[in-house]
């Protein structure tokens, strides 16, 4: 998922919005820039070396409300490093960071069927208790799960489908 080279960019961002009080500015701007970055024509874009490398920050520029001296220095360094095109790694990576910082995990709650929003609320409250964190989970349907629902949140995934409970049963029936 992310790479080595994102970790630094990541850890000082986070430093610096911390200290700055700036979080939430910096999650919404990076959230856009890693959208950008991570499509194809960016990638052909960065990769193009008779583009003129000013004309690639004024458009990534272009794309947020209002770049702040900060977020035009921060993608400057990145480009004169080389790393534009790890915005998605970054986004990934300061993501989580403030995730630890607040106490908060997101996950991802797998279902064949349909929850309520207050279904997922209870789910939320129970993951909550079990990981001491705030949890704020959104919802897929995986109609391959064929019932029940499977819980992926940081590197846990919890299956309670019958399509999970079926392959653990083949495993132990195969040992």
């Amino acid at each position: 998922m992310s790479n080595n080279l994102a970790h630094p960019y990541a850890n000082a961002l986070f430093e610096l919005a911390k200290s700055e009080n700036t979080i939430d500015s910096w999650l919404y701007n990076l959230n856009i820039l890693s959208e950008v970055a991570s499509s194809e024509q960016f990638t052909n874009l960065i990769s193009n070396p008779e583009f003129d490398k000013n004309k690639i920050l004024e458009i990534l520029q272009g794309f947020l409300d209002k770049p702040t001296n900060q977020v035009e220095r921060f993608l400057e360094t990145l480009q004169d490093n080389d790393r534009l095109s790890s915005l998605s790694d970054i986004y990934t990576l300061f993501e989580q960071k403030v995730e630890d910082d607040r106490n908060m995990a997101k996950a991802v709650i797998q279902s064949a069927y349909v929850i309520s929003d207050a279904d997922r609320v209870k789910i939320e409250q129970s993951l909550s208790k079990r990981f001491g964190k705030t949890i704020a989970a959104s919802v897929e349907l995986k109609q391959d799960l064929i019932g029940g629902i499977k819980i992926l949140i940081n590197d846990s995934v919890i299956d309670y489908s019958i399509k999970g409970s079926l392959l653990n049963l083949t495993t132990k029936l195969i040992s």
